[in-house]
């Protein structure tokens, strides 16, 4: 125990140490009584991350433990009480002064009994770290005037957990499929205490005693079955108790756990099915719970359990849940269940799935099986159903990606140019997984920036130099990962377009706002769930429809997911509508998100026109309609479609609901539009001084869309750049010099250009535009 000086306590003094009965103690912490204990004090100084406020101190899990008999420990801290301890009156006559510090009586028997712990397997070397453990490095005479420097370990009673360090020792390292595992402590129970004969009046302190290799004998018993203390099952930081930005899905699972150990006799096994993204932190939720209840955590990955056959893996699972009942109270990870009950070879055999079912129905209470999954939807009904209790851990939202990205990056260096803020917003759609492979792809960045910032230094000098990661390693490491995760149906990023990038189209805006922005702004005004999701732009090819959709998502700050229609259908039956089903997920995930659709005709045409045989587009229309309608209840997540023939569409899309605004992206008729849009195309160009761009508009066609002018302008830097090499091979003009567009380039430009839509086609899309308007 660590106090401060400020209490007027003295190094390795003896007190005793309670709760008190009127302790605030919530439903989730009670677990047993709390008992009055022996401990020693020991004063440190604090370093600067560990400074305690007020009159507080620090205890170990492993006092804490005993202290309580394995209660949930207190997060925020718990009040407990102190007083001083003097030792029974001594026959030598010894003052009272001296009685504070002399020491607790020493045990003549130890009774201990090694816990059963998935950490740890082979014990043929504790008979060498107990007798390290019980040694000691002075004479410790009970009444030798001095105070006894006596560890807390060392110090017995019944019923405690001793926790044993193994200094690594050989013996203990296992190869796992995790690497080489190397067990931190041994746990041991105290089974029985016997004090000395001329000390069985009590002078032991209230049952504790102290036990070491001069006076006390050893007896070890039979392996038995108990808690152990948290913090000291696993090699973990300190704050993976409380792990950041997951503690909601931590504590939702203690609160299904506990009441099945406290009633065990009344409440069947309990299970968990426990789904979401990959990556997302599930097997660290698990073991933040298994360390916050004091309960082993024996993991499998349930690809070891899969065998050739159907009757192999059934031996395999049995002898899985019998090793979890060795080792109760415990709780058993069943890694990627959904690969046990689907192994290459008999899919349709039902052998495993019953098996799985059976053992989970015959489990006892203080055996809780956990099984991870991604996608509820892999199992069978029958499974699921086994499951009592199903636990979904969602997306972290930004302020919980601020708090993830904060803990893990605790012992990194980083600049002061490093916003956490802003990062945790530019990483919407990212899980633990991703942002602890972002941290670790910054840090290489920093590595090779320094790497190459101070060539010819050696490479020792570097490291010890330290590296500190700044703000464009992340920012590069970001673009790095958002890269390697775009796949056939897009990831959502968000966009770099601005509103200066799209030039006109001002009532166009007004009316994409009004639908998306307004949801976002003032949440508290659509309580009723009347708010609209669905923004179809149709019109003519080239009018900016996509630079639109993704100015909204930048100006609004949401993810931008991308998906052109064809690329979503597939050849094999059922995976067009997966790639649907996929996209709508992604975007729940990454909300607040724009999910903008192209070429949304090809993906949804008109439902039986169609000519394929096996109704694909039909099916296909189908799940895109049912995924539009459970959009209600997905706060954050607007669709935008983009189309040229709307006509095409199948006209379930356009009723109220789904794709209920409807909204024409024309070609800009009126010269203002033509020079706000130019004007924005123009606005990374270096133009000549003498060049008026309302004269280049007036001489171009009346009839130009955002394509066209973009165009034009392409045009005109060919012809700039054919003009400059030619001044350069005549030596009037230099390589380093800027290129600069002229009057001429958007002459030559002009002499052959043609607008890309006709009369014909635009008089079409009017009509098509009055007939939707008048419906």
């Amino acid at each position: 125990m660590a106090r401060g000086q400020r209490q007027g306590l003295f190094n390795q003094e003896w007190v005793r140490l309670w709760r008190p009965s009127g302790s605030s103690r919530t439903s989730t912490e009670v677990r047993g009584l709390c008992r009055e204990r022996l401990v020693s004090v020991v004063v440190v100084d604090m370093t600067p991350d560990l400074q305690i406020h007020g009159e507080a101190g620090l205890i170990s899990a492993t006092l804490w433990f005993n202290l309580t008999e394995g209660d949930v420990i207190p997060l925020n801290g718990c009040s407990l009480r102190m007083k001083r301890w003097q030792s029974p009156p001594d026959p030598g006559g010894f003052s009272e002064s001296f009685c504070r510090s002399a020491a607790p009586s020493f045990a003549a028997e130890l009774h201990i009994q090694p816990v059963a712990s998935p950490l740890y397997s082979n014990l043929s070397c504790y008979d060498n770290l107990l007798s390290q453990h019980f040694s000691t490095s002075r004479s410790a005479r009970r009444h030798q005037p001095q105070v006894v420097s006596w560890p807390q370990n060392r110090l017995v009673s019944q019923g405690d957990i001793l926790t044993v360090p193994t200094e690594n020792h050989p013996d203990l390292l296992e190869n796992r499929s995790d690497g080489i595992h190397r067990s931190p402590v041994l746990f041991f129970k105290v089974q029985k205490v016997s004090p000395c004969a001329q000390e069985r009046d009590g002078g032991g302190g209230g049952g504790a005693y102290l036990a070491d290799r001069l006076h006390t004998s050893l007896y070890m018993g039979a392996s038995t079955n108990s808690p152990v203390p948290c913090c000291l099952m696993e090699v973990v930081p300190l704050w993976s108790l409380s792990l950041p930005g997951l503690n909601k899905t931590v504590d939702i699972i203690v609160s299904i756990i506990l009441p099945h150990l406290h009633h065990s006799s009344s409440l069947r096994g309990c299970t968990i099915a426990l789904h979401g993204p990959a990556g997302s932190g599930k097997v660290a939720v698990v073991s933040a719970t298994s360390r916050r209840l004091n309960l082993h955590l024996l993991k499998v990955d349930c690809v070891s359990v899969c065998a050739d056959s159907a009757a192999a893996t059934e031996v395999k699972l049995a002898s899985v849940f019998q090793r979890a009942v060795a080792l109760q109270p415990c709780i058993l990870l069943l890694r990627n269940l959904q690969l046990l009950l689907k192994p290459k070879g008999f899919e349709e055999d039902g052998r495993v799935p019953a098996m799985l079912c059976q053992l989970l129905h015959s489990a006892p209470s203080s055996v809780v099986v956990v099984a991870t999954l991604c996608r509820p939807r892999d199992l069978s009904a029958a499974v699921m159903a086994a499951f009592v209790h199903q636990v979904v851990l969602e997306n972290p939202t930004e302020e919980q990606r601020r708090a993830v990205l904060a803990g893990l990056s605790r012992d990194l260096h980083l600049g002061r140019d490093v916003n956490l803020d802003r990062l945790a917003t530019l990483t919407a759609g990212f899980v633990l997984g991703d942002l602890r492979a972002l941290l670790v792809e910054a840090g290489r960045a920093a590595c090779r920036r320094l790497v190459h910032t101070c060539e010819g230094r050696q490479e020792e000098d570097l490291c010890s130099s330290g590296v500190t990661i700044q703000n464009q390693d992340i920012s590069s490491a970001l673009r790095n990962l958002q890269d390697a995760q775009a796949k056939a149906i897009g990831a959502p990023k968000i966009p770099d377009v601005r509103w200066e990038d799209v030039g006109g189209l001002q009532q166009v805006k007004k009316e994409i706002l009004d639908t998306v922005q307004l949801p976002l702004q003032h949440p508290e005004l659509l309580t009723l769930g009347l708010n609209r999701t669905g923004v179809l732009l149709y019109g003519p090819p080239g009018t900016g429809k996509t630079l639109l959709a993704k100015a909204v998502a930048t100006e609004c700050s949401m993810t931008f997911l991308s998906v052109k229609g064809p690329e979503l259908i597939n050849m094999y039956v059922g995976q067009s509508e997966e790639n649907i089903r996929e996209v709508f997920c992604r975007a729940r995930l990454a909300a607040p998100c724009v999910v903008f659709f192209d070429e949304l005709d090809s993906l949804a045409p008109s439902r039986g026109h169609s000519g394929d045989s096996g109704g694909v587009m039909d099916r296909v229309v189908s799940q895109l309609l049912a995924e539009l309608d459970a959009l209600h209840s997905s706060a954050g997540v607007f669709v935008i479609g983009a189309t040229n023939r709307p006509d095409l569409l199948d006209q379930s899309l356009l009723r109220p609901g789904r794709f209920d605004k409807l909204v024409y992206v024309g070609i800009n008729e009126d010269r203002v539009s033509q020079l706000q849009v130019l004007q924005a195309v123009l606005r990374k160009f270096q133009l000549e001084a003498a060049l008026n761009l309302q004269e280049v508009v007036d001489r171009c066609p009346a009839q130009m869309s955002g394509a066209d002018l973009y165009a034009l302008c392409s045009d005109a830097m060919t012809a700039a750049i054919k003009r400059k090499i030619s001044f350069i091979s005549e030596g009037l003009d230099s390589e380093d010099s800027a290129l600069v567009l002229s009057v001429e380039d958007f002459c030559v430009a002009l002499e052959n250009f043609k607008p890309s839509v006709s009369d014909q086609e635009l008089l079409r899309y009017r009509n098509i535009q009055q007939i939707l308007a008048a419906k």
